[in-house]
C-alpha cells in the first residue's frame, strides 16, 4: 500500500520504543550498570526469600561455583562455563526457587608462584617468604578483579561483592581447621612412596594434575647377564641372559630387580652362542628383534626362576628375580626391569631391597649416581648416553623409537617421572575413625547417590575412585595453605594435635598463610608433648603446603559456614557444573575431601560440559590463529549472542565456535528479536486495565496461540529443569518462527491494523500479544538475559524485573487436534499459491480466490474452529466442496481491491470511498 493511501485511510500501524537494531555491544554495558545501581541480584534474592517465607516459593536450590583459577583474562571456556551456570541460576529463580549464587576464585598454587617469580627475577632471592607470599596475593587479586568484570559483562548475576576467595585469611584458616578433622579421623598419613613428580615445578603432583601428551622415547631391549655358576645352580645353560624391555633407559642405574609372572610360561631359548629366558607368548617378537632364529631348550613357569639372580647390565650389582602378578605378555619380553625409586609397582614389589634415590627434585642425577657422565644432567637427556653405554658393552639387543602418550605436568608442561619421596597422603582404604568405612567405600557410595548429567559421568568417576591410589596432598612450594603440623626432629614422626591446628588457624585468620612461617614454635607445641615414636621432645614445623585441590575441594563446607547467603542446611544439596576434566579434578576432590572431613558429600547433582574447539573441531591455539576471545565477541556482537550460542550447542560433548557459527547465532537472535518487536509493536497505547479481555472472551485463534504457547512453555521449563538448554533454545526459536511468525502473525496483521480500535477480536489479539510478550520474555530470560530485560521494560503494565517472575503455568490447548489439521490444510493452500505468485497472476495471498475440495471431516473441522476460514487462510475468497482427498485450486480474485486492507471485497463504500470493504468502511467512518 502506498504511503499516500495510508495517509488517506489510516491504519493502526505497530509502534514501539523497542528498536529493531539491537546494538548489544553499546546497550548491554549500560544495562549492567543499571543492574548494579538497582542492586538487582540482592533484590531478586530478597523477593525469593519472601516468597519462601510466605509459602509461595519452592524452597532453595543452589549451584555451587567451581572456582576458576585467578591467573589470566577470561577465555571462551570460562564464558561457556559461567553462562551455563547463570542459565541454571536464573531458570531456578523463574521456577520459584531461592537460588543464591556465590562466585568463587581459586588463588593458591604453582602458576601464580611461577608468574610472580618470573616478574621478580633476581629480586626473588632477596625477598622474605612473607613478602613473596604478599606479592602472590596481590597478583591473584589483580586477576580476580579482571575476571569478575569479564563475568559480569557476560550478564552473570551473583554475589559479586561477596565472593568466596581461597586466599582470604578466613577461608585459609577454615581449610586448616578442616585439615585438622582429616587428621583426627585418621585419613592422613606421611609415608615414603613413589609419586608423580614434576621437575619443572619441583614438587609432587596429584593424579588430577597430570595430563597426557605424545612423547617419543627410545624403546630398548637390554640383556642382563647371569653368572655361569648361578645359571648352573638353577640347571640352566650358559651363557645365560635375562632380557628386559623399557622406554626409560635413564631408570637403569636405579635397577634393583627383574620381575616375572609366577604362572606365565617362559622358554629358555638359544640364539647364536647365547641363551635367553623369554615369555613363550613373546618369543616370535623377541626373535625378530634379535634378527636370528630361536631354538627352544625347555619351558618353565615363572615361579621356578624365583631364586635366580642376574647381574646389572653394567654396574657391579645383583638384580634378583622377583615374582609379580602385574607382569603381562602384551609387549616386551615378559621380564620387567624394576627400579623401586621410579615406579609404583616397582616400589611395592622391591622397596625392601632399598632405595637409591639418584635423581634430585630438579630431575637431574645427583652425585649419588657416582657417574661423571650422568651427574648433573636432566634424566631425559641421558637416554642417549645410557643407550650408547649399553651398545658399547654388548648389552643392547634392540633399539627403536616409540611415540606414546606420556604423562606431563599440567602447569609446566614438562614430562613427569615417578620419584620415591616422603609425602603426606589421604589414605583410601583404611577405615576412618567415627565413620566405620574407608574413604574409597564412602566415595563410591557418594557417586551412586548423585545425579550425573549426562548419566555416563557416573561410570567415569566411579572407575576413577575404584582404582585411584592414596591421594598425595603435600607440595614442596610456598604459595598455598601450609600443612600445619609439627614433626619430630629426630625421626620425622608427625605431631598433629587439635590445639596445633586451632592455634595455626587463629594466626592465619589474622595474618593469612604468611603467619605460619612466623608463628613461634613454642606457641604451637603442646605442653609436655613428646614424639610417639622415639620419645623426643624436639619438633620442627612442617614446610610443605597443601595440594590446591584441597582448597577448592572443601569450598562447599567453608562457604556454608562463612557466607551470609548460605547455611549448613544447604550443604549436601548443591548442583555442581564444570568441564568434563573435573571428574578427576574438582568433582573428585570435593567428594573425597568433604567425605573425609565431614562424613557427607557436598552435592546431589553434577552437570558436565565439554571443551570448546574451533569451527573445524580443532583445539584452539594462538599459533593456529583460531582462538575466539569472549571480549572481542562482546565488542562486535554482544554477550546475548554468546549466550545464545551457549544455549544452542550440545554442551554434553565438546562444542565448536567460530566467526561463522557466531554469525548463525546472531541470525537466530535477530529472528527472535523481530518476533518480540512485533509483539511489542502490537501493544502501542495498550493499557492492560482498560484494553485486556478475559480469557472467556478470547477469539478462537488467540485461544489457540496461547494454548500452543502454554504447551511450549511447559516443555521449555522442563528442559531448563533437566539442564537441557539446547532443547529449550530450539523450542523457543521454533515457536517464534513457526507458530508466531509463520502462522499467528500473518493472520492477525489484518485485524491489528485494520479493525476498529475497540473491536472485540482486535482487543482479544492484543491481549494475546501482551501475554505472549510477557511469557516469551520470561522463558527467554535465562538465555537472552539482556534482551529479555529490555523487552520486559517495554511491556505495558510489567512490574519488577523479568528475573523476579515465575514460569507461566501450562494452559489448556483448545481443540489442538483440529488446529493441527487446519495448519496442514493451510500449508497445502500456500503451496498451491506459489506457482501463481511465480507467474505473477497473484501478488499477495489476498489476491487469491481459493477452492478447497475436502473430505467431509475436514469441512466440518473448518466450521468448528470458530473463525472465518478466509481470515485464517488470508485469502479474499474461499469455496469449500466435498471430495475424498484434499485438493486446492487457486485463481485471481475478480472482486474490487479495498485500498485500505487490500482484501478483494471492496465496493461497500460511497463516493470517493466506494472501493472500501464493509469492515474498512465502518472503521473509516468511526475514525472520522
Amino acid at each position: 500500500m502506498a504511503d499516500s493511501t495510508r495517509k488517506r485511510y489510516p491504519v493502526f500501524l505497530p509502534r514501539t520504543d523497542f528498536p529493531m537494531k539491537a546494538d548489544l555491544p553499546q546497550r548491554e554495558p549500560k544495562r549492567i550498570e543499571r543492574w548494579k545501581a538497582e542492586g538487582l541480584y540482592a533484590r531478586i534474592e530478597a523477593r525469593k526469600r519472601a516468597d519462601n517465607a510466605a509459602g509461595r516459593g519452592r524452597g532453595r536450590r543452589i549451584l555451587h561455583d567451581g572456582p576458576p583459577y585467578a591467573n589470566g583474562a577470561i577465555h571462551i571456556g570460562h564464558a561457556l562455563n559461567k553462562i551455563l551456570k547463570d542459565m541454571v541460576v536464573k531458570s531456578l529463580w523463574l521456577d520459584g526457587y531461592e537460588s543464591p549464587y556465590v562466585p568463587g576464585w581459586d588463588c593458591h598454587g604453582l602458576p601464580i608462584e611461577h608468574a610472580v617469580e618470573r616478574d621478580l627475577g633476581p629480586k626473588r632471592r632477596e625477598m622474605s617468604r612473607s613478602e613473596f607470599l604478599s606479592r602472590c596475593r596481590a597478583y591473584a587479586q589483580k586477576w580476580i578483579d579482571s575476571q569478575r568484570a569479564g563475568f559480569q559483562r557476560l550478564g552473570v548475576l551473583g554475589a559479586w561483592d561477596e565472593p568466596y576467595i581461597t586466599m582470604n585469611p578466613r577461608y585459609e584458616a577454615d581449610v586448616v581447621r578442616l585439615l585438622g578433622r582429616l587428621f583426627e579421623c585418621g585419613a592422613v598419613t606421611r609415608k615414603l612412596k613413589v609419586v608423580h613428580w614434576s621437575y619443572g615445578a619441583r614438587t609432587a603432583l596429584a593424579e588430577a594434575e597430570v595430563e597426557y601428551a605424545d612423547k617419543t622415547s627410545p624403546a630398548i631391549t637390554v640383556a642382563f647377564p647371569v653368572a655361569d655358576a648361578e645359571a648352573k645352580r638353577m640347571g640352566l645353560p650358559t651363557p645365560l641372559f635375562l632380557p628386559i624391555w623399557t622406554t626409560t633407559p635413564w631408570t637403569l642405574p636405579s635397577n634393583l630387580a627383574i620381575a616375572m609372572h609366577p604362572d606365565m610360561e617362559y622358554a629358555v631359548v638359544k640364539s647364536g652362542d647365547r641363551h635367553y629366558i623369554v615369555a613363550v607368548a613373546l618369543m616370535e617378537d623377541f626373535g625378530k628383534k634379535l634378527g636370528a632364529p630361536l631354538h627352544t631348550m625347555e619351558t618353565r613357569k615363572g615361579k621356578e626362576f624365583q631364586s635366580l639372580k642376574a647381574r646389572h647390565c653394567w654396574l657391579d650389582r645383583e638384580s634378583p628375580v622377583l615374582l609379580a602378578d602385574y607382569v603381562t605378555a602384551d609387549t616386551g619380553t615378559g621380564l620387567v626391569h624394576t627400579a623401586p625409586d621410579h615406579g609404583v609397582d616397582d616400589f611395592n614389589l622391591a622397596h625392601h631391597l632399598g632405595l637409591l634415590q639418584l635423581v634430585g627434585p630438579d630431575g637431574r642425577f645427583t652425585a649419588d649416581v657416582q657417574d661423571p657422565e650422568l651427574e648433573g644432567k636432566n634424566i631425559f637427556d641421558t637416554n642417549p648416553l645410557v643407550v650408547d653405554r649399553l651398545r658399547a658393552g654388548g648389552a643392547l639387543l634392540h633399539e627403536e623409537s616409540l611415540t606414546h602418550s606420556y604423562p606431563h605436568c599440567w602447569r609446566t608442561k614438562t614430562p613427569i617421572f615417578f620419584r620415591a619421596t616422603e609425602q603426606w597422603f589421604i589414605i583410601m582404604d583404611n577405615e576412618l575413625l567415627g565413620k566405620g568405612r574407608s574413604l574409597r567405600e564412602l566415595g563410591l557410595d557418594g557417586v551412586d547417590g548423585t545425579r550425573w548429567v549426562p548419566a555416563q559421568g557416573r561410570n567415569r568417576i566411579h572407575a576413577m575412585i575404584s582404582g585411584r591410589p592414596d591421594w598425595c596432598i603435600s607440595r614442596q612450594r610456598a604459595w598455598g595453605t601450609p600443612l600445619t603440623v609439627l614433626r619430630c626432629t629426630e625421626c620425622g614422626e608427625p605431631l598433629a594435635a587439635r590445639e596445633i591446628f586451632e592455634k595455626a588457624a587463629e594466626a592465619i585468620e589474622r595474618g593469612g598463610v604468611e603467619a605460619w612461617a612466623d608463628l613461634p614454635l613454642e606457641q604451637l607445641r603442646p605442653a609436655g608433648a613428646a614424639c610417639a615414636k622415639c620419645g623426643s621432645g624436639s619438633f620442627q614445623k612442617e614446610t610443605d603446603i597443601l595440594d590446591v585441590w584441597i582448597d577448592s575441594g572443601v569450598s562447599a563446607a567453608v562457604v556454608c559456614d562463612t557466607h551470609s547467603e548460605l547455611s549448613r542446611e544447604d550443604y549436601g544439596k548443591f548442583i555442581y557444573l564444570e568441564g568434563s576434566d573435573q571428574h578427576r579434578g574438582w568433582f573428585h576432590s570435593s567428594l573425597l575431601f568433604n567425605l573425609a572431613a565431614t562424613g557427607e558429600k557436598p552435592y546431589d547433582t553434577v552437570v558436565t560440559h565439554g571443551f570448546v574447539l574451533d569451527g573445524k573441531g580443532q583445539k584452539m591455539s594462538k599459533s593456529l590463529g583460531n582462538v575466539v576471545v569472549p571480549e572481542e565477541v562482546m565488542k562486535t556482537l554482544g554477550a546475548d549472542i554468546l549466550r545464545w550460542w551457549t544455549a544452542s550447542v550440545d554442551y554434553n560433548e565438546d562444542v565448536r565456535i567460530s566467526k561463522e557459527i557466531l554469525e548463525r547465532s546472531a541470525d537466530a537472535y535477530r529472528k527472535i528479536r523481530n518476533t518480540l518487536r512485533f509483539l511489542l509493536g502490537a501493544l502501542a497505547d495498550f493499557d492492560p486495565a482498560r484494553d485486556a479481555v478475559a480469557e472467556s472472551a478470547y477469539a478462537p485463534l488467540d485461544a489457540w496461540v496461547l494454548g500452543a504457547f502454554g504447551d511450549m512453555a511447559g516443555r521449555v521449563a522442563e528442559a531448563y529443569r533437566t539442564f537441557n538448554f539446547m532443547e529449550a533454545a530450539q523450542t523457543l526459536h521454533g515457536f517464534c518462527q513457526l507458530e508466531l511468525s509463520g502462522r499467528y502473525f500473518e493472520i492477525i496483521k489484518d485485524r491489528l491494523y485494520c479493525d476498529t480500535g475497540d473491536s472485540a477480536r482486535r482487543r482479544s489479539c492484543r491481549t494475546a500479544c501482551w501475554r505472549l510478550a510477557q511469557g516469551l520474555a520470561i522463558m527467554l530470560a535465562p538465555v537472552l538475559s539482556f534482551t529479555a530485560d529490555e523487552v520486559w521494560e517495554n511491556i505495558p503494565g510489567a512490574e519488577g524485573s523479568v528475573f523476579e517472575q515465575r514460569f507461566p503455568e501450562p494452559a489448556p490447548h483448545p481443540a489442538a487436534g483440529d488446529w493441527d489439521r487446519f495448519w496442514e490444510i493451510r500449508e497445502a493452500v500456500q503451496a498451491a499459491m506459489e506457482p501463481h505468485r511465480a507467474a505473477k497472476t497473484i501478488g499477495t495471498s489476498l489476491d487469491a480466490a481459493v477452492t478447497l475440495a475436502l473430505p467431509a471431516a475436514d469441512a466440518a473441522l473448518l466450521g468448528r474452529l470458530g473463525e472465518d476460514p478466509e481470515d485464517l487462510l488470508v485469502v479474499s475468497g474461499l469455496t469449500v466442496t466435498e471430495a475424498p482427498d484434499l485438493e486446492v485450486a487457486v485463481a485471481a480474485h475478480a472482486g474490487t481491491k479495498c485500498p485500505r486492507c487490500w482484501n478483494h471485497k471492496g465496493g461497500a463504500g460511497e463516493g470517493e470511498d466506494a472501493d472500501l470493504c464493509p469492515r474498512c468502511d465502518a472503521a473509516v467512518k468511526a475514525q472520522a
